[in-house]
């Protein structure tokens, strides 16, 4: 098949590297004609993510369409939805993180406490004030611990905001989850994310997760996924604390957190996400190990020089052309027996 891809990042690059061992053409389109999947591709369109004649090319050379992040214009995706697998719906949802938390609510699934932001109403202390749209890696975002906090806040008056509840959880894990067009659901092992200054930083895989905990997060993700008509790989963040499960959003597409899977687990979040949206059925997933997945950010150009010097990793560089303090530029995967041969290998790769 012609897979065209919008968006020219690591995520369409990892696509299209799963893509093509099982005989698939990639056309890209990115407004950055040296983005990382460009030199990939078969054909890259340079052009920006509503240009309704570059996207109508994109269509006539594709037989298939995925996107890669969500910053696509929903109304270009709802005119050639036919041949979108993941659709507008999810993409709609997970654009507005209010409209993300009523979903949730609506299916069940427990959430924070939230509320819209309205003439600067606080219901609860402490909390978080996000921007429903636009924002990520902690963008957008202001925490506040009491009314004070809120006078000094810099909101924009042309924005809208949610209001959550502040959890004190004891940690993050994500669900990446897969559904084929023939309505087949797998969930990969959980990751248990780290973050440092609101970017993921680490995501660790064992084969002890909590039992109870994971099959609470893959029930709610499996209605989550069913409730959207999803077909693709998605992932799910949620916070848990002690054995409860809180819904914290989703990203409609294949997800940092789900990283490791390609050399930790017997297929990764890419090629089952290829495998449903060409009317493929998906593969369950296996770990093979423990897997702990390191991001490099533009300031981290000692973990590849560090990476290069340690066996048995697998280093990840996304072909950026320029290194910017906190841009995601790669990630390096490591898989051990041992929790804690996991653990210095890490302090071994991050060191100065």
């Amino acid at each position: 098949m012609n897979i065209g891809i919008i968006g020219g990042g690591q995520l369409g690059l990892m696509m299209a590297q799963a893509a093509k061992p099982l005989h698939h053409k990639i056309i890209s389109l990115d407004p950055n004609p040296r983005c990382p999947l460009a030199s990939f591709s078969d054909l890259h369109i340079t052009a920006s993510y509503n240009d309704l004649e570059k996207i109508e090319y994109l269509v006539s050379k594709s037989d298939v369409i995925t996107y890669e992040f969500e910053n696509v214009d929903l109304d270009l995706i709802s005119k050639f939805e036919k041949l979108i697998p993941q659709g507008r719906r999810a993409l709609e949802i997970s654009k507005n993180r209010l409209l993300e938390k009523e979903m949730a609510e609506k299916l069940g699934i427990k959430t924070a406490k939230f509320h819209k932001l309205s003439d600067e109403n606080i219901e609860f202390y402490p909390c978080i004030i996000k921007t429903t749209t636009g924002g990520y890696d902690g963008k957008g975002q202001f925490v506040i611990s009491n009314k004070e906090d809120l006078k000094s806040a810099d909101f924009d008056i042309n924005k809208e905001y949610i209001v959550e509840e502040y959890i004190s959880f004891d940690y993050e894990a994500s669900v990446i989850i897969t559904r084929d067009s023939f309505g087949k659901i797998e969930c990969f092992p959980t990751p248990i994310n780290n973050h440092k200054n609101n970017i993921l930083n680490t995501s660790l895989v064992t084969k002890d997760f909590p039992m109870i905990v994971k099959k609470k997060m893959e029930e709610y993700s499996k209605k989550i996924i069913e409730n959207l008509d999803y077909i693709g790989t998605m992932a799910i963040e949620y916070f848990i604390t002690n054995e409860d499960v809180i819904f914290n959003e989703l990203a409609p597409r294949p997800h940092n957190s789900g990283h490791y899977s390609i050399e930790g687990c017997s297929v990764s979040q890419f090629e089952n996400h290829i495998l449903a949206i060409t009317n493929e059925v998906i593969k369950k997933p296996v770990l093979l190990n423990n897997t702990l997945m390191l991001n490099i950010l533009g300031q981290d150009n000692t973990y590849i020089e560090n990476a290069k010097k340690t066996n048995n990793i697998y280093l990840h560089m996304y072909g950026k052309d320029e290194f910017i303090t906190n841009r995601k530029m790669g990630h390096i995967t490591f898989l051990r027996n041992d929790l804690e041969d996991i653990n210095q290998t890490l302090i071994h790769i991050t060191k100065e």
